[in-house]
């Protein structure tokens, strides 16, 4: 297989002398399937390969996306080829050093890096979509509306409540029926929309000189700013303080309506976070890839924070006790 991969990589870059290539396959610690390879040349600078197929619709959209980002000027790697018969992508490499890797540093330190990248994701943000092509608009990922968040809620209750809640069947179902749910999912998509990224945490950020890059950005749609930003500030890989969260939130809202954004984003971090414990379930005990039970509790006691200060899904809390859930 390697051997392949070689010879696809000489078609590709006539250029490179690949006759003692090595390949190193890169850990796929996400949950999208695609598979990453680094590819070190004999002499020259390495590249990465990465292998999709089309069992999710939205690998589909790499490459459109990344024209976009690149159109807004957003920095991402390079596409340097794109065999799309194959499903294989040939990208810049950038390292491998993510915001993740900073989850220990100083806060002085955590705090410079993450305002970049509010900074990088802004740039997205405030793009207007009227300067994309009829065709770029159409590439895009279906947009954030009711029946999605709609669709994330019932992942939820599905994989998380689903799997682990020490209630009936009956009622859960009773309480996917509350109307709160159905309110919550009404409201966001009645918010002003613009593009975002969709999955905005600190391993979907590679930092090159302290400079941040998007990856993973395929699922790029219309949507609200602030479900980037609570994905960035309620990530459960990385532990931030409620003053750390605060300050975070503050700097990326600045120039905005403070009172609205606080609103739209608890929302936004709720709903997310719902769609983050349903995808750790799924992934840890539909795909086995169990290293993703550890964030579970991480992301279930900041939902947990969230519903406790928020009047927002008064009727979900209590589902979420220690004496409800068997994790």
């Amino acid at each position: 297989m390697h051997q392949e991969i070689i010879n696809a990589t000489a078609d590709a870059f006539p250029s490179f002398s690949l006759e003692g290539a090595r390949i190193e396959p890169l850990n796929d610690i996400g949950g999208s399937g695609r598979r990453y390879l680094r590819i070190h040349p004999d002499s020259g600078k390495s590249i990465i390969l990465m292998e999709y197929t089309d069992a999710r619709p939205d690998n589909l959209k790499f490459i459109s996306a990344g024209r976009i980002l690149s159109k807004i000027g957003n920095k991402i790697p390079e596409i340097l080829h794109h065999d799309e018969r194959k499903g294989r992508i040939w990208l810049e490499d950038l390292g491998n050093r993510h915001l993740w890797d900073h989850r220990e540093s100083p806060w002085t330190e955590k705090r410079r890096l993450y305002k970049a990248v509010i900074d990088e994701v802004t740039k997205l943000h405030s793009f207007d979509i009227e300067n994309l092509s009829a065709a770029e608009k159409a590439n895009l990922e279906p947009p954030f509306d009711a029946n999605l968040y709609g669709w994330e809620q019932d992942y939820f209750f599905e994989h998380f409540l689903g799997h682990y809640s020490r209630r009936a069947p009956s009622y859960l179902n009773a309480l996917r029926e509350e109307p709160e749910f159905a309110n919550l999912a009404t409201e966001l998509a009645s918010l002003p929309r613009t593009l975002v990224h969709r999955d905005f945490q600190s391993q979907n950020i590679l930092l090159q000189d302290n400079c941040p890059y998007m990856i993973d950005y395929q699922g790029l749609r219309m949507g609200l700013p602030t479900y980037d930003i609570a994905s960035l500030v309620h990530d459960p890989y990385v532990h931030l303080s409620d003053d750390q969260r605060e300050e975070l939130i503050n700097y990326a809202f600045r120039n905005q309506d403070s009172r609205q954004h606080h609103e739209a984003y608890t929302r936004c971090a709720a709903q997310r976070l719902m769609q983050a414990l349903g995808a750790y379930a799924m992934l840890s005990n539909g795909s086995e890839k169990r290293h993703f039970l550890q964030y579970i509790p991480t992301a279930l006691e900041s939902l947990r924070e969230i519903l406790e200060k928020e009047v927002i899904l008064p009727s979900l809390l209590p589902y979420l006790s220690d004496e409800a859930l068997s994790l």
